[in-house]
């Protein structure tokens, strides 16, 4: 701080002083006080001399002693400059010494050299006697005592050895002789690890009759582990590597325990497919035995003869499992045949099921262990398999119908259930092949098994056109002689309820494959698609079921409703149609209810249709009342013999279509023509899809109206086809 500030600094205090002053003394009566405020800032000021003259001498004293240290420092400085060069003088003296004692260095190194060997003195004389001794007890099975001279051995020539690394000679020979002199050591050292291999290599049989074996061979190991150990650190520390080190012994008895494994594997193939079709099936089989009883073997007589850290257990299931991996992707390269891939497929199942990987006295977590081929894999044969599935299902099911169409043109009628129902073999073969292969599919996978089942009833979907077309060519071939094949209709029947077993068939094939619960309707697409193709091709065939029928019935149709048929004095023409309706009717008898009822009523409608027909065709007009009433008369007994007909073979309750037909009788009947207008509402009202050309033919039939006046008629009470709505379908609409 200069003066300048200084002043100001002191001008800056007295002022404030003052400040300090006048504000105490603001008030009269503080005058009263001034001694004591006096000596309170005296106190004040004598506290903060102190305090300053304390902080001052604290500054000094640091001072002080920082000087102090300088001082001791620079002085050492000059000590050890003076040290130093003292010390350069003497080593510019010394620096001639190198020269000079370069025979004392190599009379050090040589002392050196001999040193090592007068301390391996002994083991150097004793080199040939206990390479004989150590090849004997190799040869005696004695592998401890045979690994402790081969370690003596060893631990000799490599000291010797590190001896002359550390002291290089001029002299290449030293070391080649050294080399050669214990040049028998490597092959004792080749020797007993021969005989570790060998006990690896029995270490299962080892473990059952002789553990011990097992035993120090691990023992072996063990030391040799620590000694690679010992010279790897050796190499880094000073370069020297030891002849044959690492010898990893204890890598190489692990590969030959997986050695052990691929052979337990491998060996398990006896044959093959030349010698035996089933080849496979028994191969896999010793597979499975074999790694079962070997891992029992392993786990309770093996594993207590190692180390805890080798996981020796855990070790042979991740070497089986890789041997059997590689074993089975070899025999899946050189291509396997269809029933070989079942096999493996239903193997690989089993494979982490109870009677292997699974087993309880295993006790594998088998979640944490990795499939045994990769998905690619499985996927692939599971494509090959459904493949073949495919090519033979085809020709299945085209012998299997090929011989059902044998049957339909046999002299003798089709086989009966137990209920009197026709049926052929076709759907019990078809279905019982499906579930054939079904049942190998459920032992391979879930998965498999819904695939068989689309790729079943895609099948089946296509299959459905062939058998159509061998029923159309059927009965083409019938149509063009009748009397051929001479059971065409039991054969139709039997046809006909063979859906119903395809229907009940595939329903139970959705049901037990594709979990679907019991009492639960079908509820897959692909499925209802094939119950309902199945089901409209029956329908097909009970049609023509009835037109074979028709053409027996077609000709007496004809005759209704004629001027002969009006002379005669019985109903020859009806007569005959329910006669061989009957006939027919024993042949229904075979057919499943299901499909009898339906086509009893769709033949009692046909028929009903066809005598409509007769009446609204006009075949004939009446000459007077007393015809036409002879006619009705005749009309409405024919439809009760249809009807007592019919009401006979269904026993039914429900009303009869031939209920109509009195009705347009009772039109034909009818004296009074101005009451045929209320007739005719009547009649439109039941069945509004009766067509004005129905009545017109109806009405002039009677023979007292013309068609102008009769269609006049009509149209007064209903108006015109075309003006009248759409209406509900009725017995008219198979009138035309």
């Amino acid at each position: 701080m200069n003066e300048e500030d200084f002043s100001k600094a002191e001008i800056d205090a007295i002022e404030a002083a003052c400040k300090r002053i006048e504000n105490m003394m603001k008030r009269p009566d503080q005058l009263e006080r001034v001694e004591q405020i006096r000596r309170r800032e005296a106190r004040k000021k004598a506290s903060v001399e102190a305090r300053l003259k304390t902080a001052m001498q604290s500054q000094l004293d640091g001072v002080r002693t920082g000087l102090t240290q300088l001082q001791s420092a620079l002085a050492g400085i000059r000590e050890v400059r003076t040290w130093i060069q003292e010390v350069d003088g003497k080593y510019r003296e010394c620096a001639e010494l190198s020269s000079k004692l370069g025979e004392v260095k190599e009379v050090a190194q040589q002392h050196s050299q001999l040193a090592a060997a007068v301390e391996n003195l002994k083991h150097i004389f004793t080199v040939p006697e206990n390479i004989v001794k150590t090849e004997k007890y190799i040869n005696e099975e004695r592998l401890l005592a045979a690994h402790k001279g081969l370690m003596e051995l060893e631990s000799s020539r490599d000291d010797l050895l590190y001896e002359l690394h550390k002291h290089p000679s001029d002299n290449p020979t030293d070391d080649h002789l050294l080399k050669q002199y214990f040049s028998e050591v490597e092959r004792l050292s080749e020797m007993l690890f021969r005989q570790l291999k060998l006990a690896m290599h029995r270490v299962l049989n080892a473990a059952r009759e002789n553990p011990a074996m097992v035993v120090t061979a691990l023992r072996i190991i063990e030391r040799e582990e620590r000694i690679d150990k010992k010279m790897l650190d050796r190499e880094k520390m000073a370069g020297f590597k030891a002849p044959g080190r690492p010898k990893e012994w204890k890598r190489k008895c692990m590969e030959e325990l997986k050695h052990l494994a691929l052979v337990r594997i491998e060996g398990s193939q006896l044959e093959d497919r030349t010698i035996d079709k089933m080849w496979l099936v028994r191969h896999l089989e010793l597979i499975r035995q074999n790694m079962v009883g070997d891992l029992k073997v392993i786990k309770f007589l093996l594993v207590p003869c190692f180390p805890p850290r080798y996981n020796i257990f855990d070790h042979f299931v991740g070497m089986y499992q890789e041997c059997l991996n590689s074993h089975l992707q070899d025999m899946i390269y050189e291509e396997l045949e269809p029933n070989e891939i079942i096999s493996l497929l239903t193997w690989l199942n089993e494979y982490r099921g109870p009677m292997m990987m699974s087993h309880i006295e295993l006790g594998i977590d088998i979640k944490k262990l990795p499939p045994l081929l990769p998905p690619r894999i499985v996927e692939d044969l599971q494509q090959q398999y459904l493949k073949t599935l495919h090519t033979n299902i085809q020709k299945w099911m085209s012998n299997a119908l090929q011989s059902d169409v044998k049957d339909w043109h046999s002299d003798a009628e089709p086989d009966a259930d137990g209920e009197g129902y026709f049926r052929t073999q076709l759907p019990v073969i078809i279905f019982q092949m499906i579930e054939q292969n079904l049942q190998v599919s459920n032992q391979i996978s879930t998965d498999l098994t819904t695939k068989v089942v689309l790729l079943c009833i895609e099948e089946l979907q296509l299959f459905i056109d062939t058998y159509k077309g061998a029923i159309q060519s059927y009965k083409l071939k019938h149509q063009a002689d009748r009397s051929q094949p001479r059971n065409y209709f039991q054969y139709m029947v039997a046809v006909v309820n063979n859906f119903m077993l395809f229907i009940e068939f595939t329903k139970q094939l959705e049901k037990r494959h594709l979990n679907l619960p019991e009492d639960e309707a079908s509820s897959t697409t692909f499925v209802q698609n094939l119950v309902d193709s199945f089901h409209r091709l029956s329908m097909d065939c009970m049609g023509d079921l009835i037109g074979e029928m028709f053409m027996d019935l077609q000709p007496h149709f004809h005759q209704l409703i004629s001027r002969t048929w009006l002379q005669v004095q019985a109903s020859a023409a009806i007569d005959t149609v329910c006669v061989t309706i009957e006939d027919y009717y024993r042949d229904f008898l075979h057919l499943k209810k299901n499909f009898f009822e339906p086509l009893v009523r769709q033949l009692e409608t046909k028929v009903v249709a066809e005598y409509i027909k007769a009446l609204v065709e006009k075949r004939m007009t009446f000459r007077s009342y007393e015809e036409r009433k002879t006619a009705a008369d005749r009309i409405v007994k024919e439809s009760e013999q249809i009807e007592a007909l019919f009401e006979r073979i269904l026993k039914r309750e429900e009303r009869s279509p031939c209920e109509v037909i009195p009705m347009l009788a009772e039109v034909i009947k009818l004296m009074d023509t101005s009451l045929l207008s209320l007739e005719i509402s009547t009649l439109v009202n039941k069945y509004a899809d009766i067509r004005t050309d129905h009545l017109v033919n109806l009405l002039v039939m009677r023979g007292d109206m013309s068609v102008s006046n009769a269609r006049q008629a009509i149209e007064d009470v209903l108006g015109e086809d075309s003006s009248r709505k759409k209406t509900p379908r009725t017995i008219f609409s198979l009138v035309k």
